[in-house]
C-alpha cells in the first residue's frame, strides 16, 4: 500500500490509490529509489544549465539511439519548443518577437490528429490548418497546403482510419522544405518505437518523461535532428547574461547564447528533473521489462477479487500507447453505473481512482502503473463491495 504521507495529512489531504496510471491530475507515478537518489544528488551543487542540457542530452541520445535529445518540462513544453524552433529557428529577433513573429504561419494537421493538447502548438502564435476528415486523409490534401506559410506538419501516432502515415507525411513535407513534428507523448518507450519515428522521417519528436520511462512527472524529452535540437536552447534557456563574460561551453565548445529570453523561458526545467530523467532512461534501457511482473501480479490480484461479482465482464487488455497491460471491467448498468462507482471509489476509504476514459461505454479500466504492491487486491475488493451492495448507495 502507498504511504499516507505526513505532509499531505497535515494539509488535510487523503492519499489516493492510483489505478489510473501516469495522470497529471494525480501527480504521476511513484519514482524508483535510483531516480530519487539522482534528483537529490543533483540539487546538492550548481552547474551551468546549458552545459548540463548538452551533456545529459548527449548521453540520452546515446542510450535511446536517436540523433539528439533535449530535456524539457514535459511533452507539452517539448511541443511548444519544437514549433517555436520550426517558426523562428536561430534568429534572435524572431525568437524574441514570438508569438507575434508567427503571425500568418501555419501548422498542418490531419483532422483525425486533433487533440485537446493543441494549445501547446497554438501558443507559439501559429494557426492550425486541418486537412482530411475524421476517418480519412488523402496525400493531395496535404500536398496542396504546403506553401511558404507552413512552419511544420504535426503528426500523432495511434489514430485509426485511412490516414497519412508518418513516412508519407515526411516525404511530402520534406519535398516542400517543411519540418515534421511528432507528438508521441504517450508512445515512447518502447525505444524501438521512438527509433522508428526517426527512421520514418520525423524531424522533432515530443515524448513524456513521466509515463512509461517512469521519470519525473515534470520532465519530457524532445528528440530528433541535432541542429534543430541545439536551436531549442535559444528558445528555452535563461538569457539573463552578458555576452562579454559568458564563456563557451566546456562540454561542446558552443559560443555564448545570443538574444533575450524566448517563448520557452517559463517552461524551465530544473537540474533535478534532468538528472532524474537521465537516471530513469538508464534504468529502462538496462531493464525494460523490470515492471512487467509487478503489473501482471497486481492485475491478476484485482481480477481475482472481481470474480465475486458474476454480473461483471472482466477482460485483460492492453494500452497500446503506454505499452502496458490493463484490466477492463464491463458494468451491466452501463455509463450511469460506471459514474456511480467512480464517485463511490473516490469517497471511500482508501480513496481510489480508476481510469474512466471508457466510462461512456460502461467500462472502467485498471492501469497498474501507479499501484504499489498489494493495491490491486484493494482496488478489486472495493469495487466488488460496491457492486454487491444493495443499490450502490452514494449517501446523502
Amino acid at each position: 500500500m502507498g504511504e499516507d504521507v505526513g505532509m499531505y495529512h497535515d494539509l488535510g489531504l487523503r492519499s489516493i490509490v492510483n489505478a489510473v496510471g501516469p495522470a497529471t491530475r494525480l501527480g504521476g507515478l511513484p519514482l524508483s529509489a535510483t531516480v530519487l537518489a539522482a534528483m537529490s544528488e543533483a540539487v546538492a551543487a550548481n552547474v551551468r544549465m546549458d552545459e548540463l542540457e548538452e551533456a545529459a542530452g548527449a548521453e540520452l541520445a546515446r542510450l535511446l539511439g536517436v540523433p539528439a535529445v533535449y530535456v524539457t518540462s514535459g511533452a507539452s513544453a517539448a511541443l511548444t519548443l519544437a514549433v517555436a524552433t520550426c517558426v523562428a529557428g536561430t534568429r534572435p529577433g524572431a525568437i524574441e518577437a514570438l508569438p507575434f513573429s508567427a503571425a500568418g504561419r501555419r501548422v498542418i494537421v490531419q483532422h483525425a490528429h486533433r487533440d485537446p493538447y493543441d494549445h501547446a502548438i497554438t501558443a507559439v502564435g501559429v494557426t492550425l490548418t486541418e486537412i482530411g476528415y475524421p476517418g480519412s486523409t488523402y496525400p493531395d490534401e496535404l500536398a496542396r497546403e504546403l506553401d511558404d506559410s507552413v512552419a511544420a506538419v504535426l503528426w500523432r501516432p495511434g489514430r485509426e482510419g485511412e490516414l497519412l502515415s508518418l513516412r508519407t507525411v515526411a516525404e511530402l513535407a520534406g519535398s516542400a522544405g517543411v519540418l515534421v513534428v511528432v507528438d508521441a507523448a504517450m508512445d515512447a518507450p518502447p525505444v524501438d518505437r521512438l527509433q522508428q519515428l526517426v527512421s520514418d522521417g520525423a524531424d522533432l519528436i515530443a515524448i513524456s518523461g513521466g509515463k512509461a520511462f517512469r521519470g519525473p512527472h515534470t520532465a519530457g524529452l524532445l528528440c530528433g535532428n541535432a541542429d534543430l535540437v541545439a536551436a531549442v536552447a535559444l528558445h528555452h534557456q535563461d538569457m539573463d547574461i552578458r555576452a562579454q563574460t559568458w564563456q563557451p561551453s566546456e562540454i561542446t565548445g558552443a559560443q555564448p547564447l545570443r538574444g533575450r529570453h524566448g517563448l520557452g523561458r517559463g517552461m524551465k526545467v530544473g537540474r533535478e528533473q534532468i538528472a532524474g530523467m537521465l537516471a530513469a532512461v538508464r534504468e529502462f534501457v538496462t531493464e525494460p521489462t523490470r515492471w512487467d511482473a509487478h503489473y501482471a501480479s497486481e492485475l491478476a490480484d484485482c481480477a481475482a477479487k472481481l470474480t465475486q461479482c458474476p454480473t461483471l465482464s472482466v477482460a485483460h487488455g492492453r494500452n497500446d500507447h503506454l505499452n502496458v497491460p490493463v484490466l477492463e471491467i464491463g458494468l451491466p448498468g452501463g455509463p450511469p453505473e460506471a459514474d456511480r462507482i467512480v464517485r463511490l471509489l473516490d469517497a471511500g476509504e482508501p480513496r481510489i481512482h480508476v481510469d474512466e476514459g471508457a466510462a461512456w461505454r460502461g467500462v472502467l479500466t485498471i492501469n497498474p502503473m501507479g499501484l504499489h504492491p498489494g493495491e490491486g487486491t484493494v482496488v478489486g475488493q472495493r469495487i466488488a463491495e460496491i457492486i454487491m451492495s444493495a443499490d450502490h448507495t452514494e449517501g446523502p
